[in-house]
Order: structure tokens, then sequence, then C-alpha cells
């Protein structure tokens, strides 16, 4: 297969996918496929897939602009001053790790963490009144607070996933927080982490392909994604969207078993 009908083939399957589960911007299916069915290493897969990252999470907060407009001075000044910073510190972590670490060990963590998503996918399905929690449990929302934007900056620097699908069922199911607003800021965090994971990849480990080859792909790769997953969304009916996450979260299962 040449590369030209596998890099269209990629951006249909994970545009079509994460159309199916709403999924914007954390499109970890991008990094299994840019490995198993494109071929790319495991090292160039993840700095591929920071840019998908990086790019896709710009479009969703470019449309969210008046949200984001409208939040209280006190959550903007903490969505520009203290997730930026506790983000940069995981990603340097993860940097450091992604840096020093055997390909198969970043293969197996890819595996578990498709394990962990499937099973997610399979088990938990979000309920219309969840969309409406209002009055969060403090202690959760100071827990996701402070540590959120370390762990998904952390494993953004390390296998470029945020870790989203694990963090929002515990934020709602466990902390009752607002569905809406938790993945909003899990947004934002993914901005500032893949942002600090491409500098950090590119400027601190010295790997100048991050500006290059890395960036033209992920670019056209997210383009692509986008446009199938604009298509896909405008056909695409909500009573097929619960059993299409099972059978989703089914097949991630099986996926990474051949990852570990």
């Amino acid at each position: 297969m040449t590369p030209i009908l596998s890099f269209f083939i990629t951006a249909i399957i994970v545009g079509f996918v994460t159309a199916g589960l709403k999924i914007q911007f954390d499109r970890f299916f991008a990094i299994i496929l840019l490995i198993s069915f494109m071929g790319l290493p495991v090292f160039g897969a993840i700095n591929t897939f920071l840019w998908i990252m990086f790019l896709s999470a710009t479009w969703v907060l470019l449309r969210n602009r008046e949200k984001i407009k409208s939040m209280p001075m006190a959550n903007k000044k903490n969505f520009l001053t203290i997730v930026p910073m506790l983000a940069f510190i995981g990603v340097f972590l993860g940097t450091l790790v992604f840096a020093i670490i055997p390909a198969r060990v970043l293969i197996i963590t890819i595996g578990v963490l498709a394990l962990l998503y499937g099973l997610r996918l399979i088990f938990v399905h979000f309920k219309p009144h969840e969309f409406e929690y209002k009055n969060e449990k403090p202690i959760y929302q100071k827990i996701c607070g402070l540590f959120g934007p370390v762990v998904s900056g952390f494993f953004v620097g390390l296998v470029g996933t945020s870790l989203k699908p694990l963090k929002i069922p515990f934020a709602v199911r466990t902390g009752k927080m607002n569905l809406n607003q938790v993945y909003l800021g899990n947004t934002i965090t993914a901005f500032f982490a893949s942002l600090f994971a491409i500098i950090l990849h590119s400027f601190y480990l010295g790997q100048n392909e991050m500006t290059g080859e890395y960036a033209f792909l992920g670019s056209g790769l997210w383009l692509a994604i986008h446009i199938s997953y604009v298509i896909t969304d405008n056909f695409f009916k909500d009573s097929w969207r619960k059993p299409f996450q099972i059978a989703i979260g089914i097949i991630l299962v099986i996926v990474a078993f051949k990852f570990l």
C-alpha cells in the first residue's frame, strides 16, 4: 500500500471513529494507526500525534472562545497561569522519560492505555443529567485542578495522550463536576501540554523533525481527519452512538493486546 493511500485511510478511520464518539482533540486512535497501519516507529508516531493534538485542541478552543470569554475572571486567570505552569511541569517530566525509555516500553504503555480506554468506552456511558451538574464536590475539584494538568502534561510529553477518556469519567462520576466544563478545561490543558511537548521535543531533545516531517505529516493528518470528522458527524445518528461506542471499546481492547 502506498504512503498516500495509507495516509487517507488513516484519516478517514480516525475521523469516522472520533465523529461517532464525539471526540475532537484527544484522538488516541491516531497513534495506534500511525504505528500499526502507517508503519511509523513509536517515537515518530508520538511526535506526529502531538501536532494533531495541538491543532485539534486549538480548533476546539477557537470554536468555544465565547464560552471562555464568559468564564469568571478567577477561572480565566487560572487557565492562563496555574494550568500552563502545572502542565509544563508534567510535560517536562514526561519528556525526560520519553528521551530515555526504550521503544518497547512506550509501545506497552500505549497498549495499557488502549486497554483502559476500551474498557471505559464499554462500561461508562454518560447520562443527560451529568451535563448539568452545578454543585461539584470541592475536594475533587481541587484534585482535578492541581493534579489534572500535571498528569495530563506528563502523558502528553511521554506518549501524546492527555488521558481525557479516564480523567473525565473520574471528574464527572466521582466529583459530580459538570461534563461540559470539565471537557473545556481538559481541552485548555491539552492545548498548553501539546504546545510545550512540541517545543521540548524539538529544542530540548533536539528532534528537528518536529518542525519538519512530523509537523508536515501531523498538520496534514489533522486537516484530513477534521474533514472526515465533519462529514461523518453530519450523517451519524444519535441512536447509533451508544452501540458504536461499545463496539469501538471492544476493538480497542482487542488491539491493546497486540501492543502488550
